[in-house]
């Protein structure tokens, strides 16, 4: 027995055993480094998730404390379809300082094509006192939607009467 030397089979049965279980360690590696991965993805996914909620219950917590704001915030725009209640009441307005006036030009911008509001562009053209046309102004200035008066063109067409135009931007709501 001193110089045994294996036979071929024995070679080959051996060879073929090791292979083997090279392959099933390394098929084992990856299935248990898949594992890892997904458990490594529910952990994140369940600490965003947890993440998640926890924002949702402070903005609504937030949105609840501040209710009334938003509210007064949500009514400084108006909204699509308002424009006949809006135009309304800027002739209400008119009418209640005692002015005549003609809308000449109704349009509608937008700034930025993903922007959620567009500027609604009214010009007034005006002719009355020059306290009532100051009375108007003021309404409008006060008005519960977001104004912003651009540009006023008043001349002196008679004593005591002063004829223009008023060209002033509502904000709405896309």
């Amino acid at each position: 027995m001193k110089n045994w030397i294996p036979k071929k089979t024995l070679i080959i049965a051996s060879s073929v055993a090791a292979g083997l279980s090279v392959a099933i360690y390394v098929l084992g590696l990856f299935l248990v480094n898949s594992e890892i991965a997904k458990i490594e993805t529910y952990y994140g996914d369940s600490e965003s998730k947890l993440g998640r909620e926890k924002r949702v219950a402070a903005i609504k917590t937030a949105s609840e404390a501040y209710k009334e704001e938003i509210d007064v915030l949500r009514n400084f725009f108006i909204e699509k379809g308002d424009e006949v209640k809006f135009i309304e009441t800027i002739e209400e307005a008119a009418n209640v300082s005692g002015l005549k006036f003609e809308i000449s030009a109704l349009d509608v911008k937008s700034d930025q094509p993903k922007s959620t509001k567009e500027d609604v562009v009214v010009r007034m053209n005006v002719e009355g006192g020059w306290q009532e046309t100051m009375i108007f102004l003021e309404k409008i200035e006060k008005m519960t939607f977001g104004v912003l008066v651009r540009e006023i063109s008043l001349d002196a067409k008679s004593l005591g009467v002063w004829s223009g135009f008023i060209e002033f931007v509502v904000f709405r709501n896309k």
